[in-house]
């Protein structure tokens, strides 16, 4: 074999030593890039993960609840949760409960149970999702749809969204203020909607059974309650003890003596006039004639004084004034001062209430620069006349049915109105302005109308001007009446809701952790 021959030989046997190692090297680089990579690629997964968790995005979709065959988001369950704590702190806020606001919702809300605020709040919401839920679907049964209530919820969520930009935040920041921070306006919107159909699963019953009971039923009732229903009448004065100042009129302390000496004397002040207002009364004086003698401003100072139930009775008194007989009187002593009262009965209002219906048309108002109520002008007054004027002559061309007067409320009345009919009217309501009062008990028939003018200057509480066009639907129940089937529908209603709710097991799992930390 020549040289030649065998040097390409050596060539194509394979590369020589300082080939070999230039090749390592560059596999080791390789290798080494790929590994880097694999670790950045895995490191960068791992930071996603981690801004996913802490954006609550898992937690948010974590199993928290089940409710019969259903399962609730952390996210859902935390409109319930947030929305029962926030109930309560409410509810502390009126003096109702014992939620203190100083407290964690891990601390605790029960030691003698060991049970904590969360604890309770779990509860809460857990009771309100069941309920909610097989309402929501007994409304279905009885077949009502969401079309019913998505007006409603529209008008919420723009109200929410309006709380929102009034008190500076956006609409999603707002509903994690308020529902927690898992919150989205899509569970917010889902699950007031079945909030509002379970409304009407309860309100269709409790009309159920309101109207369902007889009148041995409300009979019954009222031998049961007859002390919160009967109406008591009396009389009272009250004679306080006059102060006494400690100090003489150059501010030095009094003598303990001299101190007892006039506080003695106040004592029997305050007793003699009292001893002559009674032995007045017992005389055949009348209680006003007394409160006018003696100048007594007092709101216990009172000349047949009419209150529903037992419990409406000045405690300090109540206990003897039940002991006397009719127009009795007697002389109550109390540390602070005397009383006279007089026992004048206690018997059961059996008068009808009233049903009307009535479609409002309110004259234009202004407000001053103190944002106070302004009254119309006599243009303002007039252009709703003219209004009025129309309506009662499309009323009168019409065949002057309820169902026509309704139909025609339904068209004119507007949402500061509200419902056209107004229900069980006693002649002692205080919550409707006069000339809707008076109007409603004159001597009418079924059927008929009639308009009435209303100035708020006749009123304090209704700040409004209007004309009203009645009607006179008929008499009703007494209001014992409505207040016993009230009662009743009330307690058989909640019976028949925790039934249903059986049906509704519900349980916490691992996602309801995240709520209330």
């Amino acid at each position: 074999m020549s040289a030649s021959r065998e040097k390409k030989q050596r060539q194509s046997a394979g590369p020589d030593q300082k080939a070999v190692r230039v090749q390592q090297e560059q596999a080791a680089r390789r290798r080494t890039v790929i590994i880097y990579s694999v670790i950045a690629a895995v490191i960068a997964v791992l930071v996603a993960a981690l801004l996913v968790w802490r954006s609550g995005f898992f937690q948010a979709r974590a199993s928290a609840a089940t409710v019969g065959d259903e399962t609730l988001s952390t996210a859902e369950l935390s409109f319930y949760y947030y929305d029962a704590r926030r109930y309560t702190v409410q509810m502390a806020a009126y003096g109702i409960g014992t939620f203190d606001t100083t407290k964690t919702d891990d601390e605790q809300f029960n030691e003698a149970e060991g049970q904590t605020y969360r604890d309770y709040f779990m509860e809460q919401a857990l009771e309100n999702a069941q309920q909610h839920k097989a309402l929501a679907e007994e409304a279905v049964n009885m077949g009502h749809t969401e079309a019913e209530v998505k007006e409603t919820v529209d008008a919420y969520i723009t109200s929410v969204k309006a709380q929102a930009t009034s008190g500076g935040y956006t609409y999603s920041a707002y509903l994690r203020a308020m529902y927690g921070p898992y919150m989205t306006s899509g569970i917010l919107e889902n699950l007031y909607t079945r909030y509002q159909m379970a409304g009407l699963a309860a309100n269709d019953k409790y009309a159920e059974l309101f109207d369902s009971y007889a009148q041995s039923d409300l009979d019954a009732y009222y031998e049961e309650n007859k002390d919160s229903l009967d109406t008591i009448e009396y009389s009272s004065l009250y004679f306080p003890i006059a102060t006494v100042s400690e100090k003489d009129e150059e501010g030095n302390e009094l003598e303990e003596d001299e101190l007892n000496k006039l506080k003695e004397e106040a004592q029997a002040d305050a007793k003699e006039k009292a001893e002559e207002a009674l032995k007045a009364v017992e005389g055949g004086s009348t209680f006003q004639s007394q409160i006018d003698k003696y100048e007594l401003t007092a709101t216990t100072n009172t000349d047949h004084n009419k209150v529903v139930g037992a419990s409406s009775v000045n405690s300090t008194f109540s206990e003897q004034l039940f002991a006397l007989g009719e127009d009795e009187c007697e002389l109550v002593e109390t540390e602070n001062g005397y009383y006279v009262i007089s026992f004048h009965g206690r018997y059961l209002v059996d008068e009808p209430t009233r049903d009307v219906r009535h479609i409002a048309i309110l004259a234009e108002s202004t407000t001053d620069e103190k944002g106070n109520a302004v009254a119309p002008t006599d243009e303002a007054w007039a252009a709703a006349k003219e209004k009025m004027d129309a309506i009662e002559a499309e009323w009168n061309a019409g065949d002057k049915s309820e169902d026509a007067f309704a139909a025609l409320a339904e068209k004119y009345n507007t949402e500061d109105v509200g419902d056209d009919l107004v229900e069980r009217i006693a002649s002692n309501n205080t919550s409707l302005v006069p000339e809707f009062l008076s109007w409603t008990f004159e001597d009418h028939q079924p059927g008929d109308t009639g308009v009435v003018q209303h100035s708020a200057a006749d009123s304090d509480t209704n700040k409004y001007w209007a004309y009203h066009l009645m009607f006179y639907v008929g008499e009703n129940e007494p209001v014992w009446m409505g207040t016993a089937r009230s009662a009743l529908a009330g307690e058989a209603q909640q019976t028949w809701i925790d039934e249903l709710s059986e049906g509704y097991p519900t349980a916490l799992t691992d996602g309801a952790d995240y709520l209330g930390k």
